[in-house]
């Protein structure tokens, strides 16, 4: 799996998933204190350091915690799953 740097101005963290969405949703879920609230977060192959944003992914906060309320267990499954290794 890919590793991504996410960060939303306050925290960050390094994580490895298969998109940059679910990067987001397993740093925010699993590493972030608190949830941003009509912000955005950064998903970054490259790290955290500020350089061309071309590569970079946002995502606005209300999306993602949209996305939390709507696949939260599902997500908390796949988690354990992958950490799992089967």
């Amino acid at each position: 799996m890919p590793k991504y740097y996410v960060r939303d101005g306050y925290e960050k963290a390094i994580v490895e998933a298969h998109s940059p969405e679910e990067a987001a949703l397993r740093a925010i879920l699993t590493r972030f204190n608190s949830f941003t609230v009509n912000g955005y977060y950064v998903v970054s192959e490259r790290g955290f350091e500020e350089h061309d944003d071309m590569d970079d992914t946002f995502f606005d906060s209300n999306y993602i915690l949209d996305r939390i309320m709507e696949d939260g267990d599902d997500f908390e499954k796949k988690r354990k799953k992958d950490e799992e290794g089967y």
